[in-house]
């Protein structure tokens, strides 16, 4: 149960009913966000993960537990395991995300088989579905829907207010973190400079409720500094005719920069 219990950690999270999300009023906390999501640190409630254990899986892992004695996990110098290292469920290598949701794999990715680079790219799939929705369908800043300016079709963008995000290019910067700069964003159209200030459409757009699921399955190709993958989108398919589900499959590639980290350079949001 345990390879399938991080193997879930490192599953897509994606919306199965629809969704209506946009940037929304700015919140009243005194602490409000200050940059991009940090996938690592938080999971979103709005996107409800469609790999999280069902009822069943729950009582198979008491049931397990009952039976099943394990050796208590090892930990080194004496410290607790860092809560945001993924150990691969499928072979011995180990990767982790950074603090702006990134992947960092450890060791030399040239020596890495097939299904621990699957493992990882599966996690960083993930943060790039969470970062992609977080931008493009909501906003992960604070926005002040009162104060705004329209574009050349009358729609409305409000304020930016959270710290440190005064201008177009601080949103780049924070998408970017987990986006190389070859990706080719689509972010004008959710955010514009005006009056020395940075404001955020208010925008709206449910998910499809036919998606089911996202998984990584082969390398198509592999370099120095990027590898190419395969990866299956799964729908119920009852957008059609109910008759049986299908599955489509797009391309996901990583570029890999000079320190070791992982982010994406091809990618198409599920829905």
């Amino acid at each position: 149960m345990k390879n399938r219990n991080i193997a879930v950690l490192a599953a897509v999270i994606v919306a199965a009913g629809a969704l209506s999300a946009g940037c929304g009023k700015a919140s009243s906390s005194s602490d409000g966000k200050s940059g991009g999501t940090n996938v690592a640190a938080e999971v979103s409630t709005n996107q409800p993960d469609p790999l999280a254990p069902t009822e069943s899986d729950e009582n198979a892992d008491t049931t397990e537990a009952e039976t099943t004695t394990e050796a208590p996990a090892e930990e080194t110098s004496g410290e607790a395991a860092d809560p945001t290292r993924q150990a691969d469920p499928l072979g011995s290598g180990e990767f982790s995300y950074t603090s702006d949701g990134a992947l960092k794999f450890d060791g030399d990715i040239e020596k890495q088989d097939d299904r621990n680079l699957i493992a990882a790219a599966q996690a960083l799939f993930k943060s790039a579905c969470q970062t992609e929705w977080d931008y493009t369908v909501g906003c992960p800043y604070n926005v002040d829907n009162s104060s705004y300016v329209e574009n050349q079709y009358g729609w409305r963008y409000g304020l930016v207010t959270s710290a440190g995000i005064n201008s177009f290019a601080d949103v780049l910067n924070d998408y970017h973190k987990v986006f190389s700069e070859d990706y080719p964003d689509q972010l004008s159209d959710n955010y514009m400079d005006s009056n020395g200030r940075v404001y955020a459409l208010d925008g709206a757009r449910g998910m499809n409720i036919f998606y089911s699921t996202s998984k990584v399955t082969a390398v198509q190709s592999r370099s120095k500094d990027e590898i190419k993958f395969s990866v299956e989108n799964y729908y119920d398919g009852t957008d059609i005719d109910g008759s049986a589900a299908y599955t489509r499959t797009d391309d996901f590639t990583v570029a890999i920069s000079s320190d070791g980290i992982w982010r994406v350079k091809e990618f198409k949001l599920p829905y």
